[in-house]
């Protein structure tokens, strides 16, 4: 029903049906005929009510409660009726708090620790790096455990210390470039390394370059020499004296002790009682050397090419049953007997079967043994007991077999024939003063020939 409506249906009511209400507060009349005013009319109304503050305020004033007016903080518009979800309100709060800081202190806990395993990681490497550059150091410095290798090297006009040490390392004479500029430096040579062209070996240590590097005039010091099949340690030591290479007695204190890391070197003999270590492993060729050379330099010539030529008979030395030892002290008994390849393989063939088993000639008999003992080791060595010690290892009509070590440097026909013995059923000979062989397979034939030999 709209007001259109309301308003016919009103006008056809009596007016003396319409009750008259009193009004307390105002005392005027109410008529329905209020409920027909316009909304310009209801708006008017709002406006007059407005402006009578005499019977609007004390209304307000008697509805603010002391206490409300009292509280600074501003009421919820609807506020919960029931007190107790007000009261958890707080510890609500906290808790809240609380599990925020837990995090926060968790948080860091992690924090610092990473940052703790960070650190340690960091100060562990830089100690594993400083370690294996002070040990790389150390080994690049006195030439230890590197491979020997002949470099020839030109050092162009002008260059620097660092210059020299890069090219250095690019031609794998050092490996740490920096150590060898400071120690250059900490031993005043920095400004004494000369241009020119210089014949190395890698597994020189860093005072023998500066001695090789410092010299105006490298390529005049240069000697060449010849050492033959068959020479002693002492024999090659004295030649290198008389051509200025290296001093004698430097060079065979060196020959007792020098390691130089090659692998044959787990090879070689490893008694006691063997005189001269690297005996037999001087591989007797012609040389160029630089005079006024450190011995071990000097060593590393012969043994970087005893190693290059005896890498060919492993296979041979197995197939053989024979060890590198054993082939290199057999060789060196063969080369101090014999001259010649024919009479070498002969004589090999002779002291195999004395070797083998059930032969029933254990011993080799050969007076070269003895005279090694004799010359080499005898005159040097004060104590009898040890020198008798000696004795029966190398002589080998004492020592059953081989002798304990080499007793000369052999040459590559005498390895050979060690290798590679001729097929006889010899076990004597004997020479004339001519060096004429005469063989035998029987102890009378070996006494005939003797007569015959002129040895009788």
């Amino acid at each position: 029903m709209n007001n259109k409506e309301f308003e016919d249906f009103f006008k056809d009511l009596d007016p003396n049906d319409i009750p008259v209400v009193d009004d307390e507060d105002d005392g005027e009349d109410f008529a329905f005929s209020s409920f027909f005013e316009d909304e310009t009319s209801s708006v008017k109304k709002e406006e007059k009510i407005e402006q009578e503050p005499e019977t609007v305020a004390p209304a307000k004033k008697e509805l603010v409660f002391e206490e409300e007016t009292a509280e600074p903080e501003e009421e919820d518009v609807f506020p919960d009726p029931d007190p107790e979800p007000v009261k958890k309100k707080t510890p609500s709060a906290k808790n809240k708090k609380t599990s925020v800081k837990n995090k926060k202190k968790k948080y860091n806990t992690i924090y610092n620790w990473l940052i703790t395993v960070v650190w340690v990681s960091a100060v562990l490497a830089v100690s594993v790096f400083i370690a294996s550059f002070a040990l790389s150091s150390i080994n690049d410095l006195v030439g230890f455990s590197k491979e020997s290798k002949e470099v020839q090297i030109t050092i162009p006009e002008g260059y620097d210390l660092s210059e020299i040490a890069e090219l250095l390392k690019d031609n794998g004479v050092i490996d740490e470039p920096f150590t060898f500029e400071v120690y250059a430096r900490v031993k005043d040579m920095d400004q004494k390394l000369d241009s020119g062209t210089f014949t190395l070996n890698s597994n020189l240590g860093y005072d023998q370059i500066f001695q090789i590097l410092k010299r105006k005039e490298a390529a005049k010091n240069v000697v060449s020499v010849t050492f033959y099949e068959g020479m002693r340690l002492s024999d090659i030591a004295k030649r290198l004296e008389e051509n200025g290479v290296c001093g004698y007695d430097e060079f065979m204190e060196a020959v007792k002790t020098e390691v130089f890391e090659y692998e044959f070197e787990s090879m070689m003999g490893t008694s006691e009682y063997i005189y001269y270590k690297w005996e037999g492993y001087l591989f007797p060729d012609t040389y160029e050397f630089f005079t006024d050379s450190s011995p071990r330099s000097v060593m590393a010539k012969f043994i970087d090419n005893f190693n290059s030529k005896i890498s060919g008979y492993y296979d041979r030395m197995k197939e053989m049953g024979m060890s590198l030892d054993e082939v290199i002290t057999l060789a060196s008994v063969i080369q101090s007997e014999a001259a010649y390849r024919e009479d070498m393989e002969k004589v090999s063939s002779a002291f195999h079967n004395r070797l083998a088993e059930g032969s029933g000639l254990p011993y080799l008999q050969s007076d070269v043994t003895w005279f090694y003992y004799e010359q080499e080791i005898m005159p040097f060595v004060e104590d009898q007991e040890l020198s008798d010690t000696y004795h029966t290892s190398y002589d080998t009509y004492y020592k059953r077999g081989l002798p304990v070590g080499p007793i000369c440097n052999p040459g590559i026909n005498a390895i050979e024939a060690a290798l590679y013995p001729a097929n006889t059923d010899y076990y004597y000979f004997v020479t004339d003063k001519e060096g004429k062989f005469y063989y035998a397979s029987t102890l009378a034939e070996h006494e005939a020939n003797i007569v015959a030999a002129g040895r009788g």
